[in-house]
């Protein structure tokens, strides 16, 4: 990825890799992801999309922090608060922030979506019901289900959060399918979808990380159960024709090539 190296346990992304929000050093813990093609894109929208994020933001599920770093790299944001569910997480995003100077802008704390474990907590994020402006959110594929049930929950929860005309940034990839997004603002009235911020051109879904194939997997069962189909598009298909996800996995189990999709970051309003 452009932008983007590993030095010694940390991933190093230069200037242009955050769209002008500056040089980042991000420790990860061993053995996952540092940096995603989605974590990338949600970057992508942060930096191009300066104007909608300020005051008070949370980041839903952070990580290792490299996205509550960056949007509290912008001069209009006042404190970003990050979610996380991992204690282990919590504390490498504390130290990230130390890292890449952002200490005082940045608040990380141990929580189940937006119920914090300790009693503090919970006292903190309680206090910023309809004070904050900004939710960015690049949610994992939920387990048993059609995979995006934590982004129906990142929209139901954060509407008692959110000021009037307050912005969720969604990391949604493309294919969920079209249907699934639509319904997200039924799912949680007073959304609105205002379009897409940022994507990448057809890439493929990576079916050689072993979550990824999980996921597929997981889609075929959920069509399989009568559930809305997923859109994919097949690798060399010059019309980019959109197939299902059962079309997919058959392909690359006979092929072993991973279909296409897109990685993308989606804009929801708050109305009130």
């Amino acid at each position: 990825m452009a932008g983007v190296g590993e030095n010694g346990g940390k991933t190093e992304l230069s200037n242009d890799a955050t769209c002008g929000l500056g040089e980042l050093r991000i420790r990860h813990p061993v053995g996952t992801f540092p940096v995603t093609p989605a974590s990338l894109i949600s970057l992508r929208a942060i930096g191009e999309n300066q104007q909608l994020v300020s005051g008070i933001g949370i980041d839903w599920g952070p990580g290792s922090g490299v996205l509550s770093i960056s949007a509290a790299r912008i001069k209009a944001m006042s404190m970003v608060y990050g979610l996380e569910v991992v204690p282990d997480n919590v504390e490498i995003a504390r130290e990230n922030a130390v890292a890449n100077g952002v200490a005082k802008k940045t608040q990380f704390i141990h929580s189940d979506s937006f119920l914090p474990f300790e009693p503090t907590d919970q006292r903190t994020v309680a206090s910023l019901k309809g004070t904050v402006q900004f939710v960015l959110a690049n949610p994992p594929s939920s387990d048993g289900d059609d995979g995006f049930s934590f982004r129906r929950r990142v929209l139901q929860e954060s509407r008692e959060f959110l000021r009037n005309s307050g912005v969720v940034f969604l990391s949604i990839s493309s294919q969920y399918g079209g249907q699934r997004i639509k319904r997200l603002s039924d799912e949680a009235p007073g959304f609105d979808h205002s379009g897409v911020l940022a994507t990448t051109d057809w890439v493929p879904f990576d079916l050689k990380r072993r979550d990824l194939l999980e996921c597929l997997k997981n889609y075929a069962n959920e069509e399989r159960r009568g559930g809305l189909e997923y859109e994919f598009v097949l690798p060399g298909e010059p019309t980019k024709d959109l197939v299902n996800a059962q079309a997919a996995l058959a392909h690359y189990e006979r092929t072993g090539e991973s279909s296409l999709s897109k990685w993308q970051t989606h804009l929801f309003t708050y109305g009130g």
